[in-house]
């Protein structure tokens, strides 16, 4: 009887430890997959030598989207529409195939909490810079609990950033604060 006691006390103790292991590993995956992608469309871009267009757009934390689509005109400030089916001619697509990345293709969905910028930007294929320099796109990603938050921020430079929140309650380690 003494033997199952101390189990259960040690178990209750370590349980809010492994959830909060849990919660880093979430919003950490998340915020790698969404910075794989970003850099996935650069490499696109230099690759092809062809302007390559992302479009962002978030709802709400479980409805939101990321589409790339080769673009003719760099200047346009609305490449395509990642909520589009694939027959659709403003879709977000290469080779006929729709590049979308949403909420169901995250390891741990439910966890976009706002996205900042205008929405679009264009990828120059001569050095993988955006076309408008003055353009930025910022996500954030928050955990089941708002303990902890990463963002991810593309620069006009086309760099990909993955750092702590200033607003978040815990910093997950291994991530420095955003400036």
């Amino acid at each position: 009887m003494v033997v199952i006691g101390i189990v259960a006390i040690i178990t209750s103790l370590a349980f809010p430890s492994y959830r909060t292991l849990i919660e880093k590993r979430q919003v950490t995956s998340g915020a790698e997959q969404l910075g794989a992608f970003f850099s996935a469309v650069q490499i696109e871009s230099v690759k092809r030598y062809e302007n390559i267009g992302v479009k962002y757009s978030r709802t709400d934390i479980d409805t939101w989207c990321l589409g790339m689509v080769v673009v003719a005109d760099p200047t346009t400030n609305d490449p395509c529409d990642c909520t589009a089916a694939v027959t659709a001619g403003n879709a977000c697509k290469i080779d006929g195939q729709l590049r979308v990345f949403t909420d169901a293709n995250l390891s741990f969905p439910g966890i976009m909490n706002a996205t900042s910028g205008d929405g679009a930007f264009v990828y120059d294929p001569v050095r993988g810079l955006m076309v408008d320099h003055t353009d930025t796109a910022v996500l954030e990603l928050l955990s089941e609990d708002a303990s902890y938050s990463l963002n991810v921020q593309v620069s006009a430079t086309g760099r990909v950033k993955i750092c702590n929140d200033p607003s978040a309650t815990i910093d997950v380690p291994g991530f420095k604060q955003c400036t």
